[in-house]
């Protein structure tokens, strides 16, 4: 579950800290030991998650000895906004980790795992692990009156980022910012007009090239358009 840029996150000597009474874990960097409070976000957050499983699973453990009863073979991990404060890279990486965690607290152990996420990244690295037989998909909706809706989905191998957010997992119009949503789709009804004008073409013009790349692939379609009126791009 380490990040793939920072290597593998090691335990180091516990520290105090100034105006703290406690012994404060600490992390080995390539720089040095660092107190787990001093950690980034995504950091704190992955060994949060990472201790809960492991504290979980032992105290389960230490209580089936007292209680002379055999371990369970079943655990559930509930994760929300898995993607939380994590680099992209950590992004691609950690759910498929994460799927192996039951092999390591107990080779008779199988976990099911619930994960929330607003990720493409998260999405697209369920492609190489994702099992339809035992794995499944959910859209959570809710409507004007507040009504949570839970409803299953086809997984589909996209690929493409892009191609997740305008998928019905995310349901975007175009894979880029709002406004540049927006010009397109005003380019697009005024294409579709009959009486449209050298200005409104020009203003349109404008607008694109202020928020769209270079490079950008509805460029051919306008330019085409955009030189019936006289109008060089």
């Amino acid at each position: 579950m380490s990040p793939p840029d920072l290597g593998e996150l090691r335990p180091g000597r516990p520290v105090r800290i100034f105006d703290d009474l406690r012994e404060i874990p600490t992390l080995v960097h390539p720089y040095g030991e660092t107190p787990i409070l001093y950690a980034s976000a995504g950091v704190r957050r992955i060994v949060g998650l990472a201790y809960l499983i492991v504290w979980a699973w032992h105290e389960h453990v230490v209580a089936s000895s007292m209680a002379r009863v055999p371990t369970q073979r079943r655990m559930v991990v509930l994760v929300d906004e898995i993607e939380a404060h994590l680099h992209p890279r950590w992004q691609r990486s950690l759910l498929p980790t994460l799927m192996k965690v039951d092999e390591l607290l107990s080779p008779a152990l199988k976990a099911q795992f619930l994960i929330a996420t607003h990720s493409p990244l998260v999405m697209a690295s369920a492609e190489a692990i994702f099992v339809p037989e035992t794995d499944k998909l959910f859209h959570l909706n809710m409507d004007q009156t507040g009504e949570v809706s839970l409803n299953a989905l086809d997984f589909v191998r996209f690929g493409d980022i892009s191609s997740w957010l305008t998928s019905p997992v995310f349901e975007l119009k175009h894979a880029r910012s709002s406004e540049s949503e927006e010009a397109i789709e005003a380019a697009k009804v005024l294409q579709l007009r009959e009486n449209a004008t050298k200005a409104e073409v020009l203003q349109l013009t404008e607008k694109l090239k202020r928020f769209l790349a270079p490079e950008d692939r509805f460029w051919p379609r306008w330019i085409a358009y955009a030189e019936r009126f006289g109008v060089e791009i």
